[in-house]
């Protein structure tokens, strides 16, 4: 099975989504999601995505202190609920 490298269109069934090198933005998994957030996947789709972070902050803890809680993404009616420690950016 050939390596996924982007994610295209909603809907789209060109030859590379077909073979399995891209995925439709309606057929994306919450992990391919996340790799196109980190860099991973390419961003064929077009669409902007909307990404909303809830951060839990202890009592009397600072926003530098904060930890992501819920990561979820939203793009042209289509939503996925990520693990936020796979939608962290990675280290550079």
């Amino acid at each position: 099975m050939p390596t996924l490298i982007a994610v295209d269109p909603p809907g789209c069934g060109c030859t590379e989504c077909i073979t399995g090198q891209y995925v439709p933005l309606d057929r994306a998994r919450p992990q391919d999601i996340a790799a196109l957030l980190n860099g991973r996947l390419r961003n064929h789709t077009g669409a902007a995505l909307r990404v909303t972070v809830v951060y839990a902050l202890s009592p009397g803890g600072a926003l530098d202190d904060a930890v992501p809680d819920t990561v979820r993404v939203d793009c042209q009616g289509l939503s996925w609920d990520l693990e936020p420690q796979h939608a962290a950016p990675r280290e550079r």
